[in-house]
């Protein structure tokens, strides 16, 4: 429905009954607030009225009805509305005491007519009864049948709150809604889009810094170790070339604007050791050592040689010193001044101190000259892993951490393997079970790797592990630095055996607690030849 309008038709008809006099009745909230059109009566323009003090038909009083609009005038119509003596209203409300109709005569704001004339109360539509005649009307409009007229007040359509010519539409909100609604859903895509493009953009970013990072630092423990000669004169850029050819580092453009960033300036050109598969921080470091002294013999002592095997190596016309023999190599070993603090007394090897690496060797250097230099390599690292400390840690002392270290670096295909071995090891140990570590009896026998019979595997001697519990009574090998940190930092699991694993095959290890699946697992190895047997 829409509202009521003062510009609506004229509602004329016959009154179908009427009414009895009654009390006064205040209009319903209904008849307030806007009840159905049939129920209000006219208002404004559509109340023509007779002459004054007539009982009602052509003629306006004060020269015609008056629009209610601002500023309208509206001519008088051609007849008014015929209304038969009585009224509407209250009797003497307006007018004389027992004369029916409202208002003076002539035209007031609250009625039409004059004295005893017809007309309706523009200011409260009430309808009364003429006590002369206890009786409505015999005509009222016709769009007014079945009113009860007595609902209505004394200013229930005195102002209804609507204009003349228009109105107030609530769906002219929904309208500027709707009008607004492209604009939203441009804002709602554009944020949208700008969404999507910040994610696109940190993935972007991630995948970038993963790149340079693997770049940076390529996964994995560094390699075997190099010797790199950077020549006088190279710049830092040049050097990143030279690594980068001797696969010490993996991109040398990363490198010159690594080396930037960081300010690293300018490398002493001399021969270093190096390692391949380092970091840029590793080779940093590597390079900030001081270089090998100028025409000195680099000799190169690899991880996992026993005592025996090194005093070989140095003495090796290709692989050693010029002039140094097994002989002079042993006395030097046997000589006090070259023990480790790590030794106990009663010890008279030095198995497992003398530290795998590269050394210059200078002319004039005796073979005591080398040996001390390695077993204090070894010191240093041992101090640079806390190793005093550290072994109270895992209920060991320093010297057996390095008799585990030194099983580890003879055991593990892979370096990631050394953390998983050292666990098997303190696992057996606690439960009182034989280590079951052939290399052990390898050393006993002196030859590494070996081919190992029954009675070697079972001759019950200290270094049998297969008979013997716990550990043996010297390291059987150098451990390297990543040896001795697996052995102070075992991985965490109920491991007991390990076998070399067929179906990777890369030198890694099967792990397991269960022994069936240990015999299978070593089978697997056997039917592919890798020496399991």
């Amino acid at each position: 429905t829409r509202p009521i309008r003062r510009s609506d038709a004229l509602r004329t008809g016959p009154v179908a009954a009427a009414v009895p006099a009654g009390p006064e009745r205040r209009p319903s909230g209904l008849d307030r607030l806007g009840g159905p059109p049939a129920h209000r009566p006219p208002t404004g323009e559509q109340r023509a009225v007779g002459p004054a003090g007539g009982p009602g038909g052509p003629g306006m009083p004060r020269g015609g009805a008056r629009d209610r609009r601002p500023g309208a005038q509206v001519p008088p119509p051609v007849g008014g509305l015929q209304r038969p003596p009585g009224g509407y209203g209250r009797p003497g409300e307006y007018g004389p005491p027992g004369e029916p109709g409202f208002g003076e005569p002539g035209y007031d704001d609250r009625g039409y007519g004059g004295r005893g004339g017809g007309g309706f109360d523009d200011a409260g539509d009430e309808y009364g009864l003429d006590p002369a005649t206890a009786a409505m009307p015999a005509a009222r409009p016709a769009a007014w049948p079945g009113d009860d007229v007595d609902d209505y007040g004394d200013d229930a359509y005195a102002d209804d709150g609507y204009g003349d010519d228009g109105y107030y539409d609530e769906y002219d909100e929904i309208d500027d809604e709707a009008d607004d609604l492209p604009r939203r859903k441009g804002c709602r895509n554009a944020l949208v889009a700008l969404a999507v493009l910040v994610v696109l953009a940190m993935v972007a970013g991630w995948f970038a810094w993963s790149w340079a990072q693997d770049k940076i630092d390529p996964p994995g423990e560094p390699g075997e170790v190099v010797i790199v000669d950077i020549p006088e004169g190279t710049t830092t850029a040049g050097v990143g070339d030279i690594l980068a050819d001797a696969e010490v580092i993996t991109d040398s453009g990363m490198w010159g604007w690594y080396t930037r960033l960081r300010e690293v300036g300018t490398i002493q050109a001399g021969r270093y050791e190096m390692r391949l598969n380092s970091s840029f921080a590793e080779a940093i470091d590597d390079l900030g050592n001081d270089p090998f002294p100028p025409d000195s013999r680099l000799v190169t002592i690899p991880e996992g040689l026993t005592q025996a095997q090194i005093a070989e190596r140095l003495a090796d016309p290709e692989t050693g010193v010029p002039g140094f023999t097994v002989e002079g190599v042993e006395a030097a070993l046997a000589d006090p001044a070259s023990r480790s603090p790590v030794l106990p007394e009663n010890q008279p090897l030095l198995e497992g101190t003398l530290f795998p690496e590269t050394y210059a060797v200078e002319d004039g250097d005796t073979e005591a000259d080398v040996i001390q230099r390695m077993v204090a390599q070894f010191d240093d690292v041992a101090a640079d892993l806390q190793l005093q400390s550290r072994a109270e840690a895992v209920g060991l002392s320093p010297y057996e951490v390095v008799i585990v270290a030194s099983m580890i670096e003879r055991e593990a295909g892979i370096v990631e393997d050394g953390p998983r071995i050292a666990r098997v090891i303190y696992n057996r140990i606690e439960a009182g079970e034989p280590l079951g570590i052939d290399a052990t009896s390898c050393y006993e026998k002196g030859e590494i790797p070996c081919t190992l019979t029954d009675d070697e595997l079972t001759d019950n001697t200290p270094y049998d592990t297969r008979e013997q519990t716990g550990l043996t009574p010297t390291p059987i090998a150098s451990p390297g630095r990543a040896s001795l940190e697996a052995a102070l930092a075992p991985a965490d699991g109920d491991w007991r055996w390990y076998v070399l694993d067929a179906e990777k095959n890369d030198g890694s290890s099967y792990f397991t607690n269960d022994y069936d699946d240990f015999l299978a697992a070593k089978q697997r190895c056997t039917e592919a030849g890798l020496g399991c047997g």
